[in-house]
């Protein structure tokens, strides 16, 4: 949801994800970025994070162009061979 009530678009986020992955991805303790519908059902840029130490926490935004981001304890990712069945 854009900050101030406005329901955002999956396109929107989609867009804004586009733009702002990859110096989100360069943070550390960011493990992943993605789209994700929030307890409403708005979309919300979803960025991943394999850190609970404070300075992560502080260093990301709560918003982005106005949009707010909702951020996932998750821990790290890591790619699975293509033969893999996990």
């Amino acid at each position: 949801m854009a900050i101030g009530g406005t329901i955002a678009t999956e396109q929107e986020i989609r867009e804004l994800k586009r733009r702002h992955s990859a110096r989100l991805l360069s943070q550390p303790g960011v493990s992943g970025v993605g789209i994700e519908k929030d307890e409403t059902g708005d979309y919300v840029l979803a960025v991943h994070v394999d850190s609970d130490a404070p300075e992560v926490d502080k260093s990301l935004p709560d918003e982005i162009e106005g949009y707010r981001v909702k951020y996932i304890k998750s821990g790290p990712f890591r790619k699975l061979p293509a033969n893999d069945k996990a």
